[in-house]
C-alpha cells in the first residue's frame, strides 16, 4: 500500500479525498462489521444464564458457603386484556 503526504494536495483535494475515504469506509466497513461481530457471538450461550443459578454457582457449597434456599412455586401468569 502506498502512503500519500496529504499536505502537498491543495486544501480542496484534502476535503475531497476524506470524504471519498469516509464514503467507501460507509459503503465497505458494515459488512466487515457484521463478520467482525459474528465471530464475537459465535462463543456466546444461546440461553441467558439465570441469576439464580449464578448465585448459587459462586456462593453455593462448591465456593464453601452453604446457602439454604426454599424452593418456590412459579408465579400465576399476569391476566392482560380480559
Amino acid at each position: 500500500m502506498q502512503t500519500v503526504n496529504l499536505n502537498m494536495l491543495p486544501l480542496q483535494a484534502r476535503v475531497e479525498l476524506i470524504d471519498f475515504y469516509e464514503f467507501l469506509l460507509n459503503k465497505y466497513a458494515p459488512f466487515k462489521a457484521f463478520l467482525a461481530k459474528k465471530e464475537l457471538t459465535e462463543d456466546v450461550p444461546t440461553k441467558p444464564l439465570r441469576l439464580g443459578s449464578l448465585a448459587v454457582e459462586l456462593f453455593g457449597t462448591t465456593a464453601g458457603i452453604d446457602l439454604d434456599l426454599p424452593r418456590h412455586p412459579p408465579h400465576k401468569p399476569l391476566e392482560l386484556g380480559q
